[in-house]
């Protein structure tokens, strides 16, 4: 349609120098050049046009302006030429509007551009001409109609199938949030409950080794693996909680870990948060939370007893954790602690790969790798 608006308005230029009377700046030579430039002006802002939802009035002016103008052209010059500007403003009525009104606008033109050749053409073929222009604008007119129809059809269409699509997704995304509330079922009747119970038996197991007076060291390490029972116990409800959407404070599960690799580890943690706290998915949540996990891990093997920094950033782009230690302190080599391999430096351990796996699948990034003598992790998931 754009293309052929231009064609249109070259055709309409040609035709208005080439006849009598030529446009002017006085009489009827200055009415000609205010019908071509309006003309003009119609159908360079419909060619230039791509904007919608505008309203009907504002749609409607150009057509309009452009078969008024060809009409005017056409009385003026007299020549049949004039009928095409009148048929492309009764086209361009029929492809924009809704069908009642472009037949209440068109209509008026049609018969005007129909009355003027007839009144001003020769007088053998004025008729004929007449009749030419009618059916012009008449089969202009329906082929438009039928146009905008399956335009219109095209765009319901893409909707329908636009609306099967986001129903389909929803109806995956039901299935996925049953699917892991199974599992989170499975996982609560099953592990969380064993480890109750083996928690239970602990407890009893060492209420006796204190009545029996056993060996000091032995009644340890059923204080320890009781201890070791309800942390597990305490990582299965987190992960029921993380399949099931709950939302737990990550503020508060950091401080908890870092409690326990104080007690465990013997490692000088310090846990510090900025910015304002957001909810993050539950996935993401995890993502955090398991990568910490393996950060911690991996400084307690490779930098036993190193200074380490956890800090946790919220900001309007990305909640960030950072996991940074200042390495094995001099001596650390001969206290049997093996070196941390290249793959480790550089991100290539399993440990690692599992986190930045479990990053990427939330939407974030990871970074690991050497600092000075140190070592830092940092994960980051944009909000």
């Amino acid at each position: 349609m754009h293309l052929a608006l231009w064609g249109v308005m070259v055709l309409t230029v040609a035709s208005v120098l080439q006849g009598p009377p030529h446009p002017g700046v006085a009489g009827e030579r200055l009415v000609v050049s205010l019908a071509m430039a309006g003309c003009l002006v119609s159908l360079a802002s419909a060619a230039l046009a791509r904007a919608t939802g505008k309203s009907e009035v504002t749609t409607a002016a150009v057509p309009l302006l452009l078969g008024a103008s060809g009409n005017v052209l056409a009385f003026l010059q007299q020549t049949s030429i004039m009928m095409v500007p009148v048929s492309t403003a009764v086209a361009m009525l029929f492809a924009r509007l809704r069908p009642h009104l472009a037949v209440l606008l068109a209509a008026p033109l049609t018969v005007a551009i129909a009355v003027i050749t007839v009144y001003v053409g020769p007088s053998r073929f004025a008729f004929q001409t007449s009749a030419s222009c009618v059916l012009l604008c008449v089969a202009l007119g329906t082929a438009n109609v039928f146009a905008r129809q399956a335009r219109l059809r095209h765009d319901q269409t893409e909707l329908l199938l636009a609306e099967l699509k986001d129903a389909r997704e929803a109806e995956a995304r039901a299935a996925a949030v049953a699917e892991r509330t199974r599992i989170a079922r499975e996982l609560h009747d099953i592990l969380a409950q064993s480890l109750s119970a083996l928690s239970v038996q602990l407890e009893g197991a060492r209420k006796l080794a204190e009545r029996d007076q056993v060996d000091p060291a032995l009644r340890q390490l059923v204080v320890r693996s009781g201890e070791l029972t309800r942390e597990g116990l305490s990582e299965a409800r987190r992960a029921v909680a993380a399949l099931r959407g709950d939302d737990v404070p990550m503020v508060d599960q950091l401080t908890a870990l870092v409690g326990r690799c104080r007690r465990d580890l013997a490692l000088p943690i310090t846990l510090s948060v900025t910015g304002q706290p957001r909810t993050l998915t539950p996935e993401a949540h995890l993502a955090l939370y398991r990568g910490a996990q393996e950060a911690l891990t991996n400084t307690a093997r490779y930098a036993a007893g190193s200074p380490t920094a956890m800090v946790l950033r919220y900001t309007p782009q990305a909640t960030t954790l950072t996991v940074s230690d200042q390495g094995r302190a001099a001596g650390a080599d001969d206290t049997g602690v093996p070196a941390p391999p290249d793959e480790a430096w550089t991100g290539g351990g399993n440990g690692l790969r599992g986190m930045r796996e479990r990053i990427e699948r939330v939407g974030g990034r990871t970074h690991a790798g050497p600092v000075g003598q140190g070592w830092t992790v940092e994960m980051e998931i944009s909000a």
